[in-house]
């Protein structure tokens, strides 16, 4: 009988050591649960959002790239305007201001239908720019241009500012024999010769 009872008690005692290793362990698991989170909620805080990753800030550069996959320059990309927009003076002097401001363009592309000045425009394009930075506006067509403002006749007349028209083409003349529009795709924005072809009309607007 002695015997039987010390068997229980042993085997009574052995639940009770079980459980409470049961208990240690559940503990533990838990502790390194909690430890777990609290390192990835960390982690993740410190973590800037996507958005804000993918989105330049206002220091960032932004680059572009011309057509034949060459980096364009800060610098290439924009263009100081160093005339006022409005003309002042005799039509002389105004197209003065007008050679002055449409000159700053010289190098830029060409782009059959385009008005950008920066970014390219065909001839009828670039006069649009040029003359609608003064407020005067144009028609998007050579054809169409060669009729506005007022004829001067020969070129013996001409001032710098007027606008030269071509057969499909028009310009403005800069004096001495030149003149200055957005010629094609291969010289863009350029000088010619002001009788580079047969001038068809002579336009003064001012």
């Amino acid at each position: 009988m002695q015997k039987w009872n010390a068997s229980l008690c042993t085997a009574g005692e052995e639940p009770k050591h079980f459980e409470r290793k049961g208990r240690h362990s559940v503990l533990q698991r838990t502790k390194k649960g909690i430890l777990a989170l609290g390192i990835a909620v960390f982690a993740f805080s410190s973590v800037p959002s996507l958005s804000a990753l993918a989105a330049p800030s206002e220091q960032d550069d932004i680059l572009v790239f011309s057509e034949d996959g060459g980096m364009v320059s800060q610098e290439e990309q924009t263009v100081e305007i160093v005339v006022e927009d409005n003309l002042k003076g005799d039509s002389r002097a105004k197209g003065q201001q007008v050679v002055d401001y449409a000159s700053q363009f010289i190098g830029r592309p060409y782009r059959y239908g385009g008005l950008s000045l920066l970014h390219g425009s065909d001839c009828s394009g670039f006069l649009v720019g040029v003359f609608g930075h003064f407020g005067i506006s144009l028609p998007h067509s050579s054809g169409a241009i060669r009729s506005v403002g007022t004829s001067v006749g020969s070129l013996e007349n001409a001032l710098p500012g007027d606008i030269l028209a071509y057969s499909g083409h028009v310009g403005i003349y800069l004096g001495e024999g030149r003149m200055l529009s957005a010629l094609n795709s291969r010289s863009g924005v350029t000088i010619e010769s002001a009788t580079y072809k047969p001038i068809k009309s002579i336009r003064r607007l001012f």
